[in-house]
């Protein structure tokens, strides 16, 4: 009769039932589990200039601030190395772009003229300079 004591020995089995799962789901709130993987986000903020850059307040945790500057095609990267000092990258937005390419004006000339020989030869295309055939020549 001394043995054990239990403070719900006279609760219903219902009761019972009812407290020990909500001491299974206290126990599994405390227990360790996987954490799922926070989404990766980059720290920083647009500049106008690599001095602004250079200026800007940054963590001291050693994680890296991006800095993308439009202005001038480049992203400054900032961070506190392992050794205490500030760690400074310059990367260049490589704009590899081509610019169009245009015909010089004796190459379209020659090319004008091959065209108008060659619907004299087929005989059917109007052969006077119009503006609604794209022929005219310019006036000097």
């Amino acid at each position: 009769m001394y043995g054990q004591y239990n403070p719900y020995m006279g609760a219903t089995p219902q009761m019972q039932q009812r407290l020990n799962y909500l001491q299974q789901q206290q126990q599994q709130m405390y227990q360790p589990t996987m954490q799922q993987p926070m989404p990766m986000a980059l720290k920083g903020r647009i500049v106008t200039s690599m001095d602004e850059a250079k200026a800007a307040q940054i963590d001291l945790d050693g994680t890296s601030t991006f800095f993308p500057c439009p202005a001038e095609g480049k992203i400054y990267e900032k961070l506190i190395g392992l050794d205490g000092l500030p760690i400074f990258r310059v990367y260049q937005i490589n704009n590899s772009q081509k610019q169009p390419a245009y015909a010089e004006q004796n190459i379209v000339d020659r090319l004008v003229e091959r065209v108008d020989r060659l619907e004299k030869q087929i005989g059917g295309m109007n052969h006077e300079p119009d503006a609604d055939n794209g022929n005219v020549a310019e006036q000097r």
